[in-house]
């Protein structure tokens, strides 16, 4: 084993911990909502058994609610299944738009927390090989110090393109510059990604080239 092995391994499990945690406060704050409109509903049918007149549409409202909470349950944990078995998938096809979009329905919570709007343009599919784990740990880390360039209130779009057998992934919208051991770190991953990035400083945009 490598004296780099180690270290690429704790990384992966750092960021498959910190995806797991934010993924685990999302669940939690589905059921803690459902479970506040379950005791709501128990309210009513209380009411009811004391004679009290029962209001329909407010049920129904009521049922949409929970229903649109298991619903969103369903897609956190339809994601977090996709995200846990890249762990064992080798160098092998990847939809780059399809990989970037799970990354950024898995930042959710960290974008919302630091009142950042992220958005992938629409365009064509950009297919490619790598790793998958790796590629998403590059995405999130250049995600995640981008919000930290853009600030509170920012917003950060996000371009995939592909010519001459090159795969590309722009991200604009940052404000500040990002700092030096940062941009160090992006590097090391995207070594370990298949990538090459590059930060355009007076353009504000970070480019990453699969």
């Amino acid at each position: 084993m490598g004296a780099s092995a180690p270290q690429k391994d704790r990384d992966g499990l750092c960021f498959f911990g910190q995806i797991s945690a934010a993924i685990s406060h999302d669940l939690k704050n589905v059921l803690a909502i459902i479970n506040e409109d379950a005791g709501l509903l128990q309210d009513f049918s209380l009411m009811a058994a004391q004679g009290m007149e029962l209001d329909p549409p407010r049920l129904v409202k009521l049922a949409e609610k929970i229903q649109g909470q298991v619903k969103r349950g369903d897609g956190i944990i339809k994601n977090m299944n996709r995200f846990a078995h890249s762990v064992d998938l080798p160098v092998c096809d990847v939809n780059f738009r399809e990989l970037t979009g799970l990354v950024i329905s898995l930042l959710t919570r960290i974008a919302s927390r630091k009142c950042v709007t992220v958005t992938l343009k629409e365009g064509e599919q950009v297919n490619g090989k790598g790793d998958p784990f790796t590629i998403q740990m590059l995405i999130a880390k250049a995600l995640e110090y981008s919000m930290d360039s853009a600030g509170r209130d920012g917003e950060l779009d996000i371009e995939l393109s592909s010519a001459d057998g090159v795969n590309v992934l722009t991200i604009s919208g940052l404000s500040e510059a990002i700092p030096e051991e940062q941009l160090a770190e992006l590097e090391s991953i995207s070594v370990k990604a298949g990538g090459k990035p590059a930060y355009v400083p007076q353009d504000n945009i970070l480019i990453f080239k699969f």
